[in-house]
């Protein structure tokens, strides 16, 4: 017996196949991509991938350090103290205090290399010559065997902001201490807007006046 619904079954398989043939490819086109979004870009999504938007991340800027200045103007002394602590294993800080496996330290901002009286020195320290200024010192702490090739002391203080407050402290160590190196000064880049903005105003009223 012939199915009376025989036709329209041919009818919705063909309607299928057509579906099917025509309408897959628009179909994985818009859940995959492929079209344009806004402005000309696309989003390409892909399994495990990132998205992206069309922009690309440059390298994060560093912010440029401090300089001594600076960073002594805002240092802590009694701060640097208790970071000097594991240094009294070699030396002492008081006046007139006894030399250890390290020379006294009182009077150290200043005072000769290689200048304290009584301590057997390296030959290293004796050539090196000049004073203990600030700046030497904070390369010393940095890394002495570093900076002075030779020397006895091996010791390594690689954040600026903690031998600021090392050298705070050493700075105190003195009946008259040695002033601190003066901060650099401002960028000149931030003058001339400050002059430009300074000019409009002094244009705008000229103009109001008239």
């Amino acid at each position: 017996m012939k199915d009376p619904l025989f036709s329209n079954k041919v009818a919705a398989a063909v309607l299928t196949a057509l579906l099917l043939i025509f309408g897959l490819p628009q179909l994985t086109k818009a859940l995959f991509g492929g079209g344009h979004h806004g402005g000309g870009e696309e989003l390409h999504l892909a399994y495990g991938g990132e998205v992206d938007f069309g922009g690309e991340a440059g390298p994060a800027e560093e912010e440029p350090e401090a300089d001594l200045g600076t960073l002594l103007a805002n240092a802590s002394a009694s701060s640097g103290e208790r970071r000097a602590a594991l240094c009294k294993s070699c030396h002492t800080f008081e006046e007139g205090g006894a030399n250890g496996t390290g020379p006294n330290l009182w009077g150290i901002v200043g005072r000769e290399v290689a200048g304290h009286a009584g301590f057997n020195y390296t030959n290293a320290l004796k050539e090196a010559g000049g004073v203990w200024t600030y700046e030497r010192l904070d390369h010393f702490l940095e890394n002495s065997q570093n900076y002075i090739p030779g020397t006895a002391m091996v010791q390594r203080f690689a954040k600026p902001e903690q031998r600021a407050d090392i050298l705070a402290y050493l700075g105190t160590l003195s009946d008259d201490p040695v002033p601190y190196p003066e901060p650099a000064a401002p960028a000149e880049d931030e003058a001339p807007a400050e002059e430009d903005h300074a000019a409009l105003e002094s244009d705008g009223s000229k103009k109001n006046a008239h």
